[in-house]
């Protein structure tokens, strides 16, 4: 739990700080820790149902929904303070 709570500070950190001081790069490493944690978390190995519990089986997948829920903030602010208000949106100057 600890380490949702270190990652999740850290994503509202750079989100809140892209936010305020207009820095878009902020944001778009918010999103970047997110899209890499999706992938591991995503692609981590889960254990069989014959050889676990049922009860490490609910609180495993109930710790997997909270990194989710951290990883979906990080997207966010990383798609509307980074990407949407960034000027010069793939280097394409108008």
């Amino acid at each position: 739990m600890k380490n949702i709570l270190i990652t999740y500070l850290i994503i509202l950190t750079l989100g809140i700080a892209s936010m305020v001081t207009g820095i878009h790069y902020l944001a778009n490493i918010a999103g970047f820790i997110s899209a890499i944690g999706f992938m591991i978390i995503f692609f981590k190995d889960r254990p069989d149902e014959e050889t676990v519990s049922a009860e490490v089986i609910h609180t495993e997948n109930k710790m997997r929904r909270y990194w989710y829920i951290v990883f979906a903030t990080g997207i966010f602010f990383s798609l509307i303070f980074g990407s949407f208000w960034n000027s010069e949106m793939g280097n394409m100057v108008s």
